[in-house]
C-alpha cells in the first residue's frame, strides 16, 4: 500500500509535469489555418485540430473565412465572412463560443489591442473605414474611429490609443474618438509603430525626412535620414528597426554632412537607437518581421529561379533557410502591407525558434513549419496561416 509520503511525492510530481507541459504548450502555441475557406485551429505539429468553421465544401450554405487573428493571449480569434451575407466573427476556439455581426462590406484587416479591443477595416464612404469592437459588444455593431485613404494604424502597447497615418500629411492620436495632430508630418512610409519607446514613424524634415521615434507629446527623436519611400518594422522595445528605402540614390553631398546616417536605398538595413546602422540585405527583399524577442529578422526575397526565399538574420550572419513557391493570396493579401501585418499577426512561434508559412515545396502545397537549423514541415493543407502568443 502507498503511504502518505509517497502519495505526496506521487502527487507534486504529477503537478510538476503537468506544469512543465502546460509551460511547453505556452511556447509552443498553437496555428490558426484556413484551409479550403474554412478556420481550424491546431498544434504546431498539425495535431489537435479545433474546427472553428464548419462550411460544406459546396451548395447554397457555402461559406468562405478570412484572415484569422488571434488576439494576444491566444483565446480570441477575429475573422471575416463571405456567404449569401458578410460577417465578422470573434470565436473562442476553445469553448466553442462565437460573436457574429451582419456588416454591409467586408472588414479585410483586423488588429487587436493587448486589453482585447478589436479594430477593423473596410470599405467605407470615404474611403477606408476604421472601427473597433470587443467580443461582448460586437452585436451592438462597431464604434467608428476615422475614415481616409489610404489608412494605416498602430495600438499604443497599453491598448488605450491609437496612432493613425491617413492620407499624406495626418499622422495623429485617437482617442475614445477625438482626433489630435501628433506634432510631426508624415513623410513617405506606411504603418507607423507604436512602441515600447514611442511611435517609430518618417516625419517630414523640410526638403528632407527622417526616421524616427516620437512621443505622445510629439518629441521626435530622429534615427536617420531615408531619402525615398520607406518600409518599416520596428521590435516590440523600440531598440531597433529594421527598415528599406525604395527610390533613387541619396545626394552625396548631403551625406556627407550629415549628423545621423541616411539610409542607403534599395538595401534591408537596421538602425539601432545608438545611431548605428547595419546592412542586412544588399538587395531589395519583399518584407521582414522580428522574432517576438526581436533578437533575430525573417526576410523574404525572389530568386533568380522565380521562387521566393526564406532567410533569418541574428545579428551577424545572414542564413538562407528556404526556397519554395508562393502562396497566390498570401502575395496578395499581405506582402504589400507586410509592415502593417507585422503588428496584427506572427508567422513566428512564440519562443522564435520556427516559423509558419503557406507555399509549395517540391510539388506539395499547404502550411509549412521550419524550425531553425531543421528542413519544413507540411503540417496541413491551407491557405493562410498566423502563430499565437
Amino acid at each position: 500500500m502507498m503511504n502518505m509520503r509517497s502519495l505526496v511525492w506521487l502527487l507534486l510530481g504529477t503537478l510538476f509535469m503537468a506544469s512543465c507541459t502546460a509551460a511547453d504548450e505556452d511556447t509552443a502555441g498553437r496555428l490558426v489555418v484556413v484551409d479550403d475557406g474554412n478556420v481550424i485551429v491546431m498544434d504546431p505539429d498539425g495535431g489537435n485540430r479545433i474546427d472553428v468553421t464548419e462550411s460544406p465544401s459546396s451548395g447554397p450554405e457555402r461559406a468562405f473565412y478570412f484572415q484569422p487573428t488571434w488576439s494576444p493571449d491566444g483565446t480570441l480569434l477575429a475573422f471575416s465572412e463571405i456567404s449569401p451575407a458578410t460577417r465578422l466573427h470573434i470565436a473562442s476556439p476553445d469553448d466553442g463560443i462565437m460573436s457574429s455581426l451582419d456588416l454591409g462590406t467586408l472588414p479585410f484587416y483586423m488588429s487587436w489591442s493587448d486589453t482585447n479591443t478589436l479594430a477593423t477595416l473596410r470599405n467605407g464612404d470615404n474611403g477606408l473605414r476604421l472601427e473597433t469592437t470587443t467580443r461582448e459588444s460586437l452585436a451592438e455593431g462597431l464604434e467608428p474611429v476615422d475614415e481616409g485613404q489610404p489608412l494605416y494604424f498602430s495600438w499604443e502597447p497599453s491598448g488605450e490609443r491609437l496612432v493613425t497615418h491617413i492620407g499624406i500629411d495626418r499622422l495623429e492620436l485617437n482617442e475614445d474618438g477625438a482626433r489630435q495632430p501628433l506634432g510631426p508630418v508624415p513623410g513617405d512610409f506606411q504603418a507607423p509603430h507604436w512602441t515600447d519607446a514611442g511611435i517609430v514613424a518618417v516625419a517630414q524634415d523640410g526638403l528632407d525626412q527622417k526616421l524616427a521615434v516620437i512621443s505622445a507629446d510629439g518629441t521626435s527623436i530622429p534615427l536617420a535620414r531615408t531619402p525615398g519611400p520607406t518600409y518599416l518594422v520596428p521590435t516590440g522595445d523600440g531598440s531597433r528597426v529594421a527598415a528599406q528605402v525604395a527610390g533613387g540614390e541619396p545626394d552625396g553631398l548631403s551625406v556627407l554632412f550629415q549628423e545621423i546616417p541616411v539610409l542607403p536605398t534599395n538595401q534591408l538595413v537596421v538602425a539601432d537607437s545608438d545611431g548605428t546602422v547595419t546592412v542586412v540585405s544588399e538587395s531589395p527583399v519583399l518584407a521582414f518581421f522580428w522574432s517576438p524577442a526581436g533578437d533575430r529578422l525573417l526576410l523574404l526575397d525572389l530568386v533568380d529561379s522565380g521562387e521566393m526565399r526564406w532567410q533569418v538574420w541574428s545579428g551577424e550572419v545572414l542564413e538562407e533557410l528556404v526556397r519554395f513557391e508562393f502562396e497566390p493570396s498570401f502575395v496578395r493579401d499581405l506582402l504589400p502591407f507586410f509592415d502593417q501585418y507585422a503588428q496584427s499577426m506572427s508567422l513566428w512561434a512564440p519562443d522564435g525558434t520556427a516559423f509558419a508559412f503557406p507555399g509549395s515545396i517540391d510539388g506539395e502545397a499547404g502550411i509549412w513549419v521550419q524550425e531553425l537549423g531543421e528542413p519544413p514541415v507540411l503540417v496541413s493543407d491551407g491557405t493562410w496561416v498566423a502563430w499565437s502568443s
